[in-house]
């Protein structure tokens, strides 16, 4: 049985996302800078100094930079999912459900560059119409590689009718 043989199992509507989904995929390269930092710190309220005093950052942490907030790490993992998942005929909609082993492996200095990897780890059916992707995510430093973040991200794939 070949790797991606599953995927003639698929519904129809479904075998284009499980070529998709089968394939690791590495994304471009976002650089976070302070101003994205900051925007975070608005948006969430938290307002740490280690990722928006660059002053503070400079005297008292190593590296002498501010860093990123994790959680602004974890919310990159998304965007190439809503622009691939969204794009399939035969799905409805695409549902954030969750997370599974999220764990923030290193800190990101802000200017510094990363890319979100990612691959599958399973499509499993739920209710009529629905199936539950489950993919391994990590957002890693550019160049270089460091892993800064790996998690398990949940999306329920809702089928038109």
């Amino acid at each position: 049985m070949s790797p991606t043989s599953w995927i003639d199992e698929l519904p129809s509507a479904l075998k284009p996302l499980g070529q998709w989904a089968a394939t690791e995929r590495v994304g471009g390269s976002t650089r976070l800078a302070q101003s994205r930092i900051d925007a975070f710190a608005n948006a969430t309220g938290d307002h740490n100094w280690i990722h928006v005093d660059p002053a503070r950052a400079q005297a008292g942490l190593p590296g002498g930079q501010t860093i990123a907030h994790g959680f602004l790490l974890l919310s990159l993992t998304v965007e190439d999912d809503v622009a691939g998942l969204t794009g399939f005929p035969g799905i409805a909609h695409v549902l954030n459900y969750g997370l599974n082993k999220v764990r923030f492996l290193a800190p990101v200095p802000s200017g510094a560059d990363v890319r979100v990897r990612s691959r599958l780890l399973a499509l499993e059916a739920r209710n009529p119409g629905q199936w539950l992707l489950t993919q391994h995510k990590a957002v890693e430093v550019v160049p270089g590689g460091e892993v800064a973040l790996v998690a398990e991200q949940l999306s329920l794939i809702v089928l038109t009718a």
